[in-house]
């Protein structure tokens, strides 16, 4: 199993970030781009097989990148992560990306089709997750002198788009989204920017094959969320790829640079 290892990783020319979900779609997509730049990123990944396949192919192409147990729905298996990731990166934390997601079509579809158990899982993974994530690691996000929590969101948490079909997605979603803003003013005096990003619909295992929008454009808007939000003071704000924020069109990702421009 390629978990994070007992000595801290010190050096890397960014900063350590966890990314939740980081073994496929949008959260690996990220996770290369941060790992190309010089951030030592840490694959927390419910499935040990593919997360450990997704780190050693992130390391075979120059990046720092290991993979971290994690099942957001048990506290068990969070807890046992936060201390995996404190390890590996000397208790400091500069991003946390909570990607891991799921959508459940069937269970999900209408009204007359929906379970208490879909639901349930729905919010368990979509919104309490993140949550208890960002809860166990904040020590680590705290010692970074400055970090950045970004919360992968969705277009169906806005009430405009309601269609009457995925009642427990959408619900799920709109809970990450306060969850957003709250934590925002919870960490604020803390140096911890919390934003959310709504990728579009893009062509993931999630989204499927027919989804029309840019999933680079969406990780770049994650990394930039990660990596510059801090620096242009963007806190509790929900991003979107189809109205990226003015900072990110003048200013490519600059995903080189950990929060205070120097190695953490």
């Amino acid at each position: 199993m390629d978990t994070a290892p007992a000595s801290p990783d010190t050096t890397p020319a960014g900063g350590h970030v966890l990314v939740t979900g980081g073994n496929r779609g949008l959260g690996l997509a990220t996770a290369t781009l941060l790992a190309d730049a010089g951030w030592s990123v840490l694959l927390g990944c419910r499935d040990d097989r593919r997360g450990a396949a997704a780190a050693t192919a992130l390391r075979r192409r120059g990046g720092r990148a290991v993979h971290v147990p994690l099942d957001v729905t048990s506290p068990a298996s969070i807890a046992a992560a936060a201390d995996l990731v404190a390890d590996h990166t000397g208790g400091r934390l500069a991003g946390l990306v909570n990607n891991a997601g799921v959508f459940l079509d069937e269970r999900d579809a209408d009204l007359e089709s929906v379970t208490a158990e879909a639901v349930h899982e729905l919010l368990t993974v979509n919104a309490v997750g993140p949550l208890l994530v960002t809860r166990a690691v904040l020590p680590l996000l705290r010692a970074a002198g400055g970090a950045a929590v970004v919360n992968v969101t969705a277009d169906d948490a806005d009430p405009a788009t309601a269609d009457g079909e995925a009642t427990g997605y959408r619900m799920a979603k709109a809970a990450l989204n306060i969850m957003t803003v709250n934590l925002a003013v919870a960490l604020r005096e803390q140096d911890v920017v919390v934003n959310a990003v709504d990728p579009g619909w893009i062509p993931t295992d999630m989204g499927g094959p027919e989804a029309p929008d840019d999933t680079s454009a969406a990780a770049r808007l994650v990394a930039w969320a990660v990596t510059a939000a801090r620096r242009h003071g963007t806190t509790g704000q929900v991003l979107t790829v189809r109205q990226p924020p003015d900072a990110l069109r003048a200013e490519p990702v600059t995903v080189g640079a950990p929060p205070h421009g120097q190695p953490q």
